[in-house]
């Protein structure tokens, strides 16, 4: 019964600098196929006991043990997420005090008010898309590649999705001040508006209706 009482003392000395050291893997795979991959992480930073990049090296390692290139390193939105703070309920009453007992009692009920607060977070992380070292590429494994726009043809990526968009409303919007300019009223009106002199010494005669 002693030795094994001392064994468990022993096994949990043991445990304890072992538990303690454990990490939280936090990286993941977002994509993989034969030439690319895309590694997700909360940020791309070196932060002191957050090895987030260190995880997502070992990663890319473990696909493209010969060696990979990194394209590029983006955060991107990964939507929203409600914190419900919970609910609340506001009643309102018209107190009455009577003066022979003194009892204070509660008269009618006016109203009662009732809402949930809620918080809108975003929700963001950082996608690194990599790809498999050529050959015959100088350079160690991990160094960002030369061409930066290169992406995997089946992913999809959230921030060319942004991109694009934002790209149709700045046509949309080129278009329209285009239109505006080339609208026949507004350039007769340009052409009709009246010239005022910039000599101080001519007097500016002012503009009426019966001049349009």
């Amino acid at each position: 019964m002693r030795h094994s009482l001392l064994w468990v003392v022993c096994l949990a000395l043991l445990w304890m600098p072992v538990s303690g050291c454990a990490k939280t893997i936090v990286a993941r795979y977002v994509y993989q196929d034969g030439e690319f991959g895309v590694v997700g992480i909360p940020v791309n930073t070196y932060q002191q006991n957050m090895g987030f990049r260190d995880q997502a090296e070992e990663l890319m390692t473990r696909h493209f043990p010969e060696g990979y290139e990194i394209v590029r390193a983006e955060e991107v939105n990964e939507g929203e997420r409600l914190l419900n703070l919970g609910k609340k309920t506001e009643v309102e009453t018209e107190p009455k005090l009577t003066a022979l007992n003194q009892v204070f009692k509660l008269g009618k009920l006016d109203r009662t008010t009732s809402y949930e607060e809620k918080d809108k977070l975003q929700v963001r992380e950082c996608r690194i898309i990599y790809k498999r070292k050529p050959v015959h590429s100088t350079g160690r494994s991990g160094q960002f590649a030369a061409v930066s726009s290169l992406a995997p043809p089946f992913y999809i990526d959230p921030n060319e999705v942004a991109r694009r968009q934002l790209k149709e409303e700045l046509l949309a919007k080129a278009s329209a001040a285009s239109k505006k300019q080339n609208d026949p009223a507004v350039q007769r009106a340009s052409v009709e508006l009246p010239k005022v002199s910039t000599n101080p010494s001519i007097p500016v005669k002012p503009v009426s209706s019966s001049d349009w």
